[in-house]
């Protein structure tokens, strides 16, 4: 928590929008074994996010509930997970929570991974408080940052208000300078036709602002989740998801103004998450649902396009978010002509991912977010040899570990179960 003297605790009005939340330490020595956070009694989990430290500690967070499924906009009864392992991701431990809920019953969503150019790792919080529409920090974004990230539990900076938009889905762009961007989307415009709500924070290395910039009015974007990347040429590319596909955006100033590009000819992730990561040699690495899908009078057929070039229609499971899958680029984007399949059991999405200093890839998302025996969290490890070779063929890769499935711990949503 703040300090005693610190603004926030002494302020004499009461809680507002931005009276800065805490993390609560769980499962560590002495700790009554009946707390409210213990993954047996977790019934909805999803959002996967992964980080890795500068000596190798890995580092998840994903949000759940006790209660019920997902609920926006306050999220109520909902609160965000931070795990960690220290043998490569094949044993997990929840060691801390997000949970504003002691504050008027706030909710989270949305929580964030990133490492920022100085190697620290920084968790980022997103609160949603019903104040009634008299507060524009309703929902805010707050950001804590590890001070021994090599440590199960570390201790945390105190929390730095980010904003009241959704700044916490994708990581920040980090700039050669050191200077990063971060992505930003007015999710409660969501469906609100005309308005801008796509949005990029351009900070120093202190965390001063630089400037904000937005896309074009897109009314076919959902929740953008866009998610840049620095090209050969120094222009920026980017994707963002929209109802029947990934649209693209480019800018050639530095992020401050942004063209529009259209749907993107390869069509993936459809109203879902991908990710875009440029890799040590210079590929350029994208992890998406591999689904493609066609309407014809007013019914959806999803399929996917075998290595032969044939569609195959999904038979098991008919959904858009299935088929969890790692690609290559060489040509900073245009193209897409190597891909490794990482996962098609059942609705898998929310893919986030960190790189290690050996150039390992280590990619994380979620599996049945509310469905019964599932709500995982699954890592896969891999390198850009395998995706290159479309399999497994690196010592020490390995596909879908656990790290998080409540089902296993005597948890997760049983028959009879209304969420």
């Amino acid at each position: 928590m703040p300090s005693a003297e610190h603004v926030s605790q002494t302020f004499p009005y009461g809680i507002s929008g931005k009276t800065p939340p805490s993390l609560t330490k769980i499962n560590y020595e002495g700790q009554p074994p009946y707390h409210k956070h213990r993954i047996n009694l977790r019934l909805f989990q999803g959002c996967p996010q992964i980080e890795i430290s500068e000596g190798g500690r890995l580092w998840a967070t994903w949000f759940g509930s006790n209660v019920q499924a997902e609920r926006a906009p306050f999220h109520k009864d909902q609160f965000s997970v931070i795990a960690t392992s220290a043998d490569d991701g094949q044993t997990w431990k929840e060691v801390f929570v997000f949970d504003p809920s002691e504050l008027l019953g706030a909710g989270a969503s949305d929580p964030m991974l990133w490492k920022d150019p100085q190697g620290k790792v920084r968790f980022i919080g997103m609160r949603n408080i019903d104040l009634k529409g008299q507060d524009e920090f309703a929902s805010s974004a707050w950001e804590f940052t590890m001070l021994d990230a090599e440590a199960e539990y570390p201790q945390w900076s105190e929390p730095r208000l980010l904003g009241n938009k959704n700044i916490s889905v994708m990581k920040p762009l980090i700039f050669r300078d050191g200077t990063i961007m971060r992505s930003m989307d007015d999710f409660k415009l969501v469906g609100k036709p005309d308005k801008v709500r796509i949005r990029f924070l351009k900070e120093a290395a202190d965390g001063k602002p630089i400037f904000v910039s937005h896309l074009p009015v897109d009314n076919d974007a959902v929740f953008a989740e866009q998610m840049p990347i620095i090209r050969k040429d120094g222009s920026l590319f980017t994707f963002y998801r929209a109802k029947k596909g990934q649209k693209y955006a480019e800018s050639t100033d530095g992020g401050r103004t942004w063209t529009l590009g259209g749907y993107y000819p390869m069509q993936f992730s459809i109203n879902t998450k991908c990710i875009l990561k440029t890799l040590p040699s210079g590929a350029v690495m994208l992890v998406a649902n591999d689904v493609q899908m066609k309407e014809e009078e007013g019914k959806r057929t999803y399929y996917y396009t075998d290595d032969g070039g044939q569609p195959r229609e999904l038979t098991k499971h008919k959904t858009a978010r299935t088929r969890m899958t790692a690609y290559l680029s060489d040509d900073d984007g245009k193209t897409f002509s190597h891909k490794l399949l990482l996962c098609d059991d059942g609705q898998i999405s929310y893919p986030s991912t960190t790189l290690g200093k050996d150039g390992s890839i280590y990619i994380v998302y979620d599996q049945g977010r509310g469905v019964i025996g599932q709500h995982t969290i699954f890592l896969s490890k891999i390198t850009e040899a395998d995706i290159r070779a479309g399999e497994v063929v690196s010592e020490g890769s390995f596909l879908n570990t656990v790290v998080s499935r409540p089902s296993d711990q005597g948890g997760g949503r049983r028959e009879g179960d209304s969420i």
